[in-house]
């Protein structure tokens, strides 16, 4: 399997966030207002379960493509309960010598980083954000599989109807959520809203060979509402409670990394004919996945 990343460029604004029981929040993020919507939606398939995988990798890491041919596997075997995000981040992820392109993002950085979830061996996975027994949250990829199938046993919590409207002359990316509790949940919930491009074009190491037109999935490009996300809910939930938040005049076409190695702004663009919208609903304070869901902007 092949895989890699294109490059972008991304404004800093104010958008507004309207959440359950919170007055007006205001996000700081890129904004830009579009009027030719594309608009998309998986309400024919939100009402089932799914399961979040985390790939985290990097171009230079030798051993990422088992992990990455691991996960293409695996979501074969579970196609409509699966949805894979690849997390470029680490050493391995830094460009360096021939490995020029910089796959690396502020969410991705906050994920694999001390104050996440301290990813310090590559390729490594992490299931809904929940460590299943006998392993802990991190698991090596060859473990992926027998997790799984703990996973699917996880119950339906809540229901996540997704809506995108899409400019696709200046970028802006609008995202409505609508989260429909299955049963009752009294802890907080926060929602994500990242985005994943599929089929870029790269250099990659696999088992110490370059490989120049290695074809990356499912990357990660970057956060729609900040890296941990946004309160969704505050309080208790009973089955059939309902809950909406939206996230309006994203700029697709004004994304940037702020590396800190070496130190600079770096803008990158996405195609975004490759581009989906993921959503996931986790508990605010364990972080452990509930649901997570995926839109293709167009």
């Amino acid at each position: 399997m092949k895989k890699i990343i294109s490059i972008f460029t991304v404004l800093v604004a104010f958008s507004f966030v309207s959440c359950d029981r919170i007055k007006d929040p205001i996000v700081k993020k890129s904004t830009v207002v579009g009027t030719n919507f594309v608009t998309k939606n998986n309400l024919a398939v939100s009402n089932s379960k799914k399961m979040l995988l985390e790939d985290y990798t990097g171009m230079k890491c030798p051993n990422c493509p088992n992990a990455a041919v691991t996960a293409s596997v695996l979501s074969a075997q579970y196609p409509s309960s699966l949805i894979v995000v690849a997390v470029h981040a680490g050493s391995f992820a830094k460009p360096f010598g021939t490995y020029t392109a910089d796959y690396r993002t502020d969410a991705g950085d906050a994920w694999n980083g001390s104050s996440g979830f301290g990813i310090i061996s590559y390729p490594s996975g992490i299931i809904n954000r929940k460590a299943y027994a006998p392993n802990g949250i991190i698991v090596g990829h060859t473990a992926w599989s027998s997790v799984l199938t703990s996973a699917v046993a996880d119950p339906f919590v809540v229901k996540l109807d997704v809506v995108t409207n899409y400019d696709t002359l200046v970028g802006a990316l609008n995202t409505a959520v609508t989260a429909i509790f299955k049963t009752t949940y009294t802890a907080n919930v926060s929602v994500s809203v990242v985005l994943i491009e599929e089929g870029i074009i790269g250099k990659q190491d696999n088992q110490g060979v370059e490989i120049d037109d290695y074809e990356f999935e499912h990357m990660l490009r970057g956060s729609v509402n900040g890296n941990w996300g946004t309160p969704l809910t505050t309080s208790a939930k009973a089955a059939n409670d309902t809950v909406k938040v939206s996230f309006n005049d994203f700029n697709l076409k004004g994304l940037k990394y702020n590396a800190t190695s070496p130190v600079a702004v770096k803008p990158y663009s996405v195609n975004d004919k490759k581009t989906y919208v993921v959503v996931f609903a986790f508990n605010t304070a364990t972080r452990e996945v509930l649901q997570v869901e995926k839109v293709k902007i167009r």
